[in-house]
């Protein structure tokens, strides 16, 4: 999202291809696994172990008591396994080698993207396509063609990609690790679904709860809604008013639920509800993940992020404390530039209200106003408490 959310600051068109593995996890050969173990460096008998995991497996289907016929399983990692996702990644981790655009995996989920400054652009994405077409029919795996889509990011020139001889369809927005990525790299669409899904939930705790006690109607919610409700925040917290109101709502309504108090009506009475049931707002909770996230990249402890690639940091100048905010947006000048530890980072100039309210962006500024004892902490858990005893 920071490479994308980037480039569009700068006005640029990125051509994104969602890729869909056809049966993944069922169509990795044997054979061929076992040669990029071997290539990796794994032999001998931990080789002949997984050879052992990996073949001569049998499977029949039980349904009622009636057994089907024993089949031999002739390709795929075991699933349900601890070490099948693992054969997985190691058969696909190569794919990045056979293209020149940024690709992003995680599982059997692939993302293949370019900046498009012209037509060429536009043609080296393609060619990258047909490289992965061709890694796939070499390593026994097979892409979906059907389920893929392109998605163009501040589009300014249009271009037909092709998979599989089958044209990729073009669309505006699509779902990706559970976030509904738009073309504008807006969180509107996404932030409605997960209040409707999360709404769905609760009326559902509510019709089949309502008769358990209180510990139990708490922890259904923060189970089933709140994790909902706050599923890869860090990258799409809200920064317009209104739908960070449409998730605290949800909060609210699920106060009332846990407390079996859908009757008061006086000023404040949901927020005592909410202190009785020591429930902070999802908004501090995700400015905390914020913190912490960045926490772990600057200690080294994202390894899938280089925070050199991202952070820049800034002397110890003197030292500014910024104002508080009311419009709930990135909008106070004075919050670039405070600087109150020894560890800040220089805050990113930005041209668009998306990118001004990015992770990198939002999580720094929050960083750089933290005090010395807390930016300073030895560990997470120590970082935790001190952003709350903070609080």
């Amino acid at each position: 999202m920071n490479d994308l959310l980037e480039s569009y600051d700068q006005k640029s068109q990125v051509d994104v291809a969602i890729l869909d593995f056809s049966k993944a996890f069922d169509t990795v050969p044997h054979d061929k696994l076992l040669q990029k173990l071997e290539n990796y460096g794994v032999r001998g008998n931990i080789l002949n172990w997984l050879t052992s995991f990996l073949k001569d497996r049998h499977m029949n289907v039980a349904i009622e008591g009636e057994h089907s016929d024993s089949v031999k399983v002739e390709s795929g990692v075991p699933q349900g396994t601890v070490l099948g996702p693992l054969m997985f990644l190691c058969h696909i981790n190569d794919l990045p080698d056979a293209v020149k655009s940024t690709v992003r995996l995680f599982a059997d989920d692939c993302l293949l993207y370019k900046t498009i400054r012209s037509r060429d652009d536009h043609l080296v994405l393609q060619r990258d396509l047909q490289e992965l077409e061709k890694w796939a029919d070499l390593w026994g795996m097979k892409f979906n063609a059907k389920k893929c889509y392109i998605l163009s990011v501040q589009q300014k020139s249009s271009f037909f990609y092709e998979l599989d001889n089958t044209i990729l369809q073009q669309v505006n927005a699509n779902p990706y690790l559970g976030l509904n990525i738009s073309e504008n790299l807006t969180w509107e669409t996404h932030i409605s679904n997960i209040c409707k899904k999360a709404n769905s939930t609760l009326g559902f705790l509510k019709r089949n709860l309502k008769h358990c006690p209180q510990d139990c109607r708490k922890l259904a919610y923060i189970s089933l809604v709140r994790s909902t409700l706050e599923y890869g925040a860090v990258i799409w917290d809200p920064y317009l008013v209104k739908d960070i109101n449409s998730l605290e709502k949800i909060q609210r309504h699920a106060a009332r639920f846990i407390m079996k108090d859908y009757r008061s009506g006086n000023d404040g009475c949901v927020q005592e509800m909410l202190q009785k049931l020591n429930l902070d707002t999802l908004q501090d909770r995700r400015r905390q993940s914020r913190l912490v996230f960045l926490y772990k990249i600057i200690r080294g402890m994202v390894p899938a992020i280089n925070n050199s690639t991202y952070l820049t940091p800034i002397k110890n100048k003197r030292r500014i404390k910024p104002k508080k905010s009311t419009d709930n947006q990135t909008t106070n000048i004075v919050e670039k530039f405070s600087v109150n530890h020894s560890n800040c980072f220089k805050v990113k100039d930005s041209n668009t209200k998306q990118f001004k309210n990015s992770f990198f962006i939002r999580a720094v500024q929050d960083w750089n106003s933290l005090e010395e004892s807390v930016a300073c902490a030895q560990s997470v858990e120590s970082f935790k408490a001190a952003l709350q005893g903070r609080n």
